[in-house]
């Protein structure tokens, strides 16, 4: 009877609950939470989560694509096994962040001097903005169309549309100018920035920088001069707030030991990855049937790259994981917790430099713009030795010359991009991008490949996107070369 009782009860009482509003005052609101977003926490937030995305899909899968490492325990990556990726680390731990620092400081109503206190209105929005592109070109880069003008306009938008890629490029390209423009080294610089640390006008040059790099990549869709690109490339060289060219102009990550920003290498198994035998044959130059480039003379960045460089690599694409007693990549100089890692550096740059050169696209001089870029390759990986207190001193001078000479003899084309691809080593993302515009090097698919024995050009899309956002992922697919989600269908510049 009891238990009668006790249900009208329940029911009488939900009755009530479900006819009138009832004022709960406070119950839900958490009191020692912060009263409005600290602006400078989320721009910090965001870089740390871009700067330590880790693991197989963050990390290493591109490193295996253009065959710096091989793995020798667990090889499903490196044999081409096709599984969706996650891109909730980009979209939600960083842009979402980023983008919500633009929305706040951008409403008068919230300019306050607490909120300035972080930095002026143009220089958090415009650092912020810069951050955002250059997340957001890897997102595309990775997978082809994806969300952009409907990805961060907030919780309730649960199916944005894909953008076409060229239209997220050019919309990035405008985003860097409208930025770096908006930038104000008068102004208060902004003190989430944990890259320059509020330098407004070192920002300018990598805005500039990666607008060059932007330009470049689409270089397949638009390849002659007076076209979009070689504009848009010959324009940010030219801009007055200048480029990447120095040591001091560089953006690195710098790490801490410390929770939520270490090195993300550290956070992966050292045994399961080497460096593969193509790779450090064609830094010491041996003439093998492995070497995918043409040099043949011993290049000093070795002794940064692998902890012995007397000993060979991994041969790569091995079901067996053969050689696994071969150099791996330097515990020291790469997977230590606070070795720093490059977001863009000077040689990349002079190498992008001598690529427009070579295309056409600008009047400065190719053999120069190389020689800097090789000649600064070995002066930014001395300043990363430096910074993990094991300093290495490198000598350029009989490897610059053999390249500058084979550059004469077989073309400047190769000779660049081979360089950029031992420039990279720490920018996989980068150089599986350049190595997917250019083919070059001359990268052989894993031998006992899962795949079609295709070296990947893109990710998988998320598995939950098929289900919770069909039609645009079906629209997403069907502009990939062949219109196949699959990791050898090509993105739109990728042609």
């Amino acid at each position: 009877m009891k238990t009668i009782k006790y249900f009208f009860t329940i029911v009488l009482l939900l009755n009530f609950l479900a006819c009138d509003n009832v004022d709960f005052g406070d119950l839900n609101e958490n009191k020692n939470g912060a009263s409005e977003p600290y602006t400078a926490g989320l721009l910090s937030n965001a870089i740390m989560a871009y700067a330590t995305t880790t693991g197989r899909d963050g990390l290493m899968k591109p490193t295996l694509y253009v065959q710096y490492q091989a793995q020798v325990t667990y090889v499903d990556e490196m044999l081409y096994a096709e599984t969706p990726s996650s891109w909730f680390t980009y979209y939600i731990s960083s842009l979402q962040n980023l983008q919500a620092v633009i929305d706040f400081i951008s409403v008068p109503e919230n300019q306050t001097p607490a909120t300035l206190a972080s930095g002026s209105v143009n220089n958090q929005v415009g650092v912020a903005t810069i951050m955002k592109a250059i997340i957001l070109k890897r997102v595309t880069d990775t997978y082809g169309d994806v969300p952009y003008s409907e990805a961060l306009l907030g919780a309730g938008n649960i199916a944005p549309a894909y953008d076409l890629q060229e239209n997220i490029y050019k919309g990035l390209i405008t985003e860097l100018k409208t930025a770096r423009d908006m930038l104000n080294a008068t102004e208060t610089g902004p003190i989430g920035d944990i890259i320059y640390y509020g330098d407004v006008n070192s920002w300018k040059k990598l805005a500039n920088s990666v607008i060059m790099q932007m330009s470049l990549q689409l270089s397949n869709r638009y390849p002659t001069f007076g076209e979009y690109a070689a504009t848009e490339f010959a324009a940010a060289l030219n801009d007055p707030n200048g480029v990447i060219s120095t040591l001091a102009d560089e953006a690195w990550f710098k790490f801490q030991n410390a929770p939520g920003f270490r090195n993300p290498w550290n956070a992966n198994r050292t045994p399961d990855y080497f460096m593969t035998r193509e790779f450090s044959d064609a830094l010491k130059g041996n003439a093998t049937a492995l070497n995918p480039t043409s040099n043949t003379t011993f290049d000093e960045r070795i002794n940064v790259f692998a902890d012995d460089p007397s000993r060979d690599g991994v041969p790569y694409g091995k079901a067996d994981g053969s050689g696994a007693g071969a150099a791996s990549v330097s515990n020291t100089y790469y997977w230590n917790n606070t070795t720093p890692l490059p977001l863009m550096t000077a040689s990349y740059v002079f190498l992008n430099r001598a690529d427009a050169a070579e295309m056409g696209w600008t009047g400065e001089n190719v053999t120069n713009m190389l020689t800097s870029g090789i000649t600064m390759s070995y002066r930014t990986l001395e300043a990363l030795t430096e910074n993990t207190g094991s300093p290495l001193t490198l000598d350029e001078t009989a490897y610059l010359a053999a390249r500058l000479n084979d550059a004469a003899n077989i073309g400047n084309a190769q000779v660049i991009a081979e360089e950029k691809w031992v420039s990279l080593f720490g920018q996989a993302f980068e150089a599986w991008a350049e190595w997917r515009r250019t083919d070059i090097p001359n990268l052989v698919p894993a031998t006992d490949y899962f795949n079609n024995g295709q070296i990947p050009r893109r990710y998988l899309y998320p598995i939950e996107e098929n289900t919770l956002n069909g039609s645009k992922y079906d629209e997403g697919v069907s502009r990939l070369t062949p219109a196949e989600d699959k990791g050898t269908s090509r993105v739109w510049w990728d042609n």
